[in-house]
């Protein structure tokens, strides 16, 4: 067993994390590539903002991994909004887009699944529904 092997018990809050942790990646991805368009202010105070949003989004992957009963929410919120933002661009004309948009709904969805199944609860120091 590695020194990661708790992080996958139960599967469920395993998933969770690293599908917070991919999208935390993901939008601080996004504000480095906005910052580095440098299209004067405006691209810098965008990136900002989504490295700082990032950065809490990741703090909540990090919260999963230490197992913290705040992590739920701060896993589930953010899921919620973004497969909302990724349920808009499927619309697009750009396929490009549009398959982006997808494969970002597949892990979103997997993800708030994960985070809200009892195992998960429990997991992070929460009452089961059993209980």
């Amino acid at each position: 067993m590695g020194p990661l092997s708790h992080l996958f018990q139960p599967p469920s809050l395993g998933v969770a994390v690293v599908g917070a942790a991919v999208s935390g990646v993901g939008i601080v991805g996004a504000g480095v590539a906005s910052m580095a368009a440098a299209h004067a202010g405006f691209s810098l105070g965008i990136g900002a903002v989504l490295i700082s949003y990032g950065a809490l989004v990741l703090f909540g992957a990090w919260l999963g991994l230490r197992r913290s009963a705040w992590a739920r929410g701060m896993i589930v919120a953010p899921a919620l909004l973004h497969i909302a933002t990724a349920v808009s661009f499927i619309g697009s004309d750009d396929t490009p887009q549009v398959v982006g948009s997808a494969v970002a709904l597949v892990v979103l969805v997997a993800t708030v699944v994960a985070a809200v199944l009892p195992s998960t609860r429990e997991a992070l120091g929460g009452q089961s529904a059993t209980h």
